[in-house]
């Protein structure tokens, strides 16, 4: 398809190419029945802006960059819906990349997304021992960036996050009022801020009834379904006494009720379960999952509002937001 030129609407239409620029442009000085020609010749041409020319006179390209962490998880997917909404109604556009939890790809797409000159970036960063220069490297952009559903050590101001030590504390605290004393948390890649969080609460909750913690109680996953299946098989075989599984998310708890029911226990009665996110799916389970319950897609758009806001005044200071989050009982836990 041949691209149409200004020259040729002006042709077509026997203004001069400066009056059809300004009409493209809507600029205000042109009479509304110049603008209504010009406009209708132009489509029916099939002209189609050239964003790439208005970004080098604007400063701006109305495009933001968005690194997601893990294409495997659905909860990314939610999150990514909620910013990619919120930056339509304000006519931006998104390039998405995704870094599989890895630091290095992740700073290869920073540097990629800066080089097609994004307006800013929202990151789901790795948040490791391994991500340091990254981090140091994020303090030195010359572009507005907000930290989504993760934090980075010495940018907490940068991040929109949600209450998960305090939901991880809460969960803990229900199942110690529940009368368990064995509770396992399975939990999550040590290069996610959310995993620190969650065993923060988890360890206050339990030192505050004065429950010892063994090695058994904090076991460490992927965060994937086959992680839960497998860590809960171990523990079975090995006959660690538990009674209750709080799940870094609902994947990992979803892979914990496979096993629970491969080895014939029963779900609240022997067993109770608690995941984290809500996924779409967890509700429609064979048993519906307990949960804490992210709103994954006001979580996205609030990112983006934050960024937008420094995009449009890069003065703005940054400051560390919390989108709240709710704990959903249903049939894997035995609480009123």
């Amino acid at each position: 398809m041949i691209q149409v030129s200004l020259r040729q609407i002006a042709d077509k239409t026997g203004y001069s190419m400066n009056t059809v620029s300004r009409v493209l442009r809507d600029k205000s000085d042109v009479k509304a029945e110049t603008k209504l020609h010009v406009r209708q010749v132009a489509q029916e041409m099939g002209y189609i802006p050239n964003k790439i020319a208005k970004s080098l006179r604007l400063g701006k390209t109305s495009t933001i960059g968005i690194i997601s962490a893990d294409s495997s998880n659905p909860f990314f997917s939610e999150v990514i819906l909620g910013i990619e909404e919120r930056a339509r109604s304000l006519s931006y556009h998104i390039l998405l990349v995704n870094t599989e939890e890895d630091a290095a790809r992740e700073l290869e797409a920073i540097n990629d997304l800066i080089a097609r000159r994004v307006d800013g970036l929202l990151l789901m960063p790795v948040c490791g021992e391994q991500d340091k220069n990254n981090v140091g490297f994020l303090r030195k952009l010359p572009i507005p960036f907000v930290l989504v559903g993760r934090w980075l050590p010495g940018l907490e101001d940068h991040a929109v996050l949600t209450d998960e030590y305090e939901k991880a504390r809460e969960i803990t605290s229900l199942f110690l009022s529940n009368g368990h004393r064995n509770i396992i948390h399975l939990s999550g890649p040590s290069y996610v801020s959310s995993t620190h969080d969650r065993i923060r609460g988890f360890r206050d909750a339990m030192q505050a009834s004065q429950i010892a913690i063994s090695d058994q109680s904090v076991i460490g996953t992927k965060g994937h379904l086959e992680d839960g299946r497998l860590q809960i098989n171990s523990l079975i075989r090995e006959e660690i006494p538990f009674t209750a599984i709080f799940a870094f998310n609902d994947l990992v708890a979803i892979g914990a009720l496979r096993a629970l029911k491969e080895n014939g226990l029963r779900v609240p009665k022997d067993v109770e379960v608690m995941g984290f996110d809500d996924l779409d799916s967890s509700q429609y389970l064979y048993l519906s999952l307990s949960t804490v319950r992210i709103p994954k897609q006001l979580l996205g758009r609030v990112a983006f509002e934050e960024l937008y806001e420094h995009i449009q005044r890069d003065s703005t200071p940054y400051q560390r937001r919390i989108v709240e989050s709710r704990i959903m009982l249903r049939e894997t836990t035995l609480f009123e």
